[in-house]
C-alpha cells in the first residue's frame, strides 16, 4: 500500500507542540479535522481516548498508532506527528514515542486499515527508515521517504499476489490460508477501487486477477456478503469479530487460530474471518 494515499503533507507535523500523550492525540485529531479530512474531531477523540484506556497504542520502538473507526468519513486519513523529546505512551516496551501515526477510517475500510498498519509497521521497523524519519527536517522531507518506501512495497506486493498458487514455495500453503490471504487482498482493491481518483483500470485489473485464483464456492460466498455488508472479510481482536463484535466462543476461537486447513465464518454474522 503506498500510504500517500491517505496522508497528505500539510497532516505532517515535524515538531508536536504536545508534551504529553492526551494533548499529542488531540493535536493530531484536531488537524485532521482542520485540514477537512472529516467533519468533527471530538466524536474521533472520544473512540481514540477509549481505545488508549483499554491498552496502549504505542506498539513499541518508539511508535503509536492511535486508531478510531469514524463514521461520516469517506476514506481513511492520517495524521503523523513526530516528538523529538519523546512522550510516554505506556508502550508496550515501555520507552517513549518519537512517531505517532494517527488514523481515522470508515467502518466500510477495515481491510484498508489494516493494511496501512502493517505498512506503516514494516516501515518503522527498518531502523535506517526510523532514523531518516527522526533526521528529515521538514513535513515534506518526512512525506518524500513515506512515499518511496511504501511504494517499493507496493510493487513487492503486486508480485507477491502474482505468485500465489504459482510459486511451489506458496503453493505447499494450506489452500485456506491462501484463500483467504487472496480475499483480504480483493477486499483491499474493492476498498481501494471505491476510493480512487486515478488508476482505476490498474486497481480493476488486480481485482479480476484474484477473482481467477479464488475458489468458486468461497467466492460466491464472498460476493453474497458483499452484497449486504461493508465488508466480508474482517478480524478477530481479543476473540471479538470486528465485523459484528460479538465475542466468539473460546474454543471456536482456539480452533481458528490452530486449523489452518480450513476457511474459517464467524457463526454470528457468516463473515470470513481471521485472528491478529
Amino acid at each position: 500500500m503506498n500510504l500517500t494515499q491517505f496522508i497528505s503533507k500539510s497532516c505532517i507535523v515535524p515538531e508536536l507542540t504536545a508534551t504529553n500523550k492526551l494533548d499529542a492525540l488531540k493535536e493530531l485529531t484536531h488537524l485532521l479535522f482542520e485540514k477537512k479530512r472529516m467533519k468533527g474531531a471530538e466524536p474521533a477523540l472520544d473512540q481514540i481516548l477509549a481505545r488508549e484506556v483499554n491498552e496502549s497504542t504505542g506498539i513499541g520502538r518508539h511508535i503509536a498508532i492511535p486508531h478510531a473507526r469514524v463514521s461520516g468519513i469517506k476514506t481513511l486519513a492520517c495524521a503523523v506527528g513526530r516528538a523529538p523529546d519523546g512522550l510516554d505512551f505506556m508502550a508496550l516496551d515501555k520507552t517513549p514515542v518519537h512517531l505517532i501515526f494517527l488514523i481515522c477510517y470508515p467502518p466500510a475500510q477495515q481491510t484498508t486499515y489494516l493494511n496501512f498498519v502493517a505498512t506503516v509497521t514494516r516501515l518503522l521497523r527498518n531502523p535506517e527508515h526510523y532514523r531518516a524519519m527522526l533526521a528529515a527536517e521538514a513535513a515534506n522531507e518526512m512525506y518524500a521517504l513515506i512515499e518511496k518506501v511504501s511504494e517499493g512495497f507496493t510493487a513487492a506486493h503486486v508480485e507477491h499476489v502474482r505468485q500465489l498458487r504459482t510459486d511451489p514455495a506458496i503453493r505447499n500453503m494450506p489452500d485456506a490460508h491462501a484463500d483467504l490471504i487472496l480475499l483480504a487482498r480483493l477486499q483491499l482493491y474493492e476498498e481501494m477501487l471505491g476510493t480512487a481518483h486515478t488508476g482505476k483500470k490498474q486497481i480493476q485489473q488486480r481485482i479480476d486477477g484474484i477473482r481467477n485464483l479464488v475458489e468458486l464456492r468461497i467466492l460466491k460466498h464472498y460476493d453474497r456478503l458483499m452484497k449486504t455488508r461493508s465488508s466480508a472479510v474482517v478480524s478477530v481482536e481479543g476473540d471479538t469479530c470486528q465485523g459484528c463484535f460479538v465475542k466468539l466462543p473460546s474454543k471456536f476461537a482456539q480452533q481458528v487460530r490452530q486449523d489452518t486447513n480450513h476457511i474459517h465464518t464467524c457463526p454470528n454474522c457468516n463473515r470470513y474471518i481471521y485472528i491478529v
